[in-house]
């Protein structure tokens, strides 16, 4: 199973809960503590996660196009300027003949806001779009295939997390997953 591959039930605008395996490979490479902000938030599961593998991590925004749960503002994360001290999302992914977006757009918005660590497919990086967004990603940090669906199936997908930032002046870097 995978966020797109195709025999997979539609939903709307691709929403698919952020799963707890995605979220713990990210704990080691977060700040001892920090605010940050989760511009698409959906239903709040990466928040949730977030709230408990992280001890230092205070979510002081959660928005989301359309919320899917309590304490999620309605908003468009391309509308932002709020300034956490980081962003942490799992941003819609890119789609067929887009061009890397909507990833892309909400990338290079919010880092040059703040940093920003994404969700995205493993292969992300492998895509032509992501030459548009390279000076800005600082570290990946590879997790493998995770259960989209919460059945324990794993996706088809390999998964990873972006650190963009507008700050970035070092070359990209594969992270181990610790």
């Amino acid at each position: 199973m995978s966020k797109r591959s195709p025999g997979l039930p539609q939903r709307p605008r691709g929403f698919w809960p952020t799963p707890k395996a995605a979220v713990a490979p990210l704990i080691p490479y977060l700040p001892a503590d920090a605010s940050y902000g989760e511009p698409c938030a959906g239903d709040g599961s990466l928040i949730g996660y977030l709230s408990d593998l992280w001890e230092g991590g205070r979510c002081v925004l959660a928005l989301d196009l359309d919320p899917q749960g309590p304490g999620i503002d309605q908003g468009d994360a391309l509308d932002l300027e709020f300034r956490p001290e980081l962003w942490i999302t799992n941003p819609p992914w890119p789609k067929i003949g887009q061009r890397g977006d909507p990833a892309i757009s909400i990338i290079k918005h919010l880092a040059g806001i703040a940093p920003v660590w994404a969700l995205l497919p493993w292969d992300f990086a492998a895509n032509d779009y992501f030459g548009r967004v390279i000076h800005l990603c600082s570290d990946i940090v590879p997790i493998g295939r995770v259960s989209w669906m919460g059945n324990g199936t794993p996706g088809k997908d390999n998964c990873a997390w972006y650190n963009f930032s507008a700050q970035n002046r070092h070359p990209c870097t594969v992270r181990r997953r610790a």
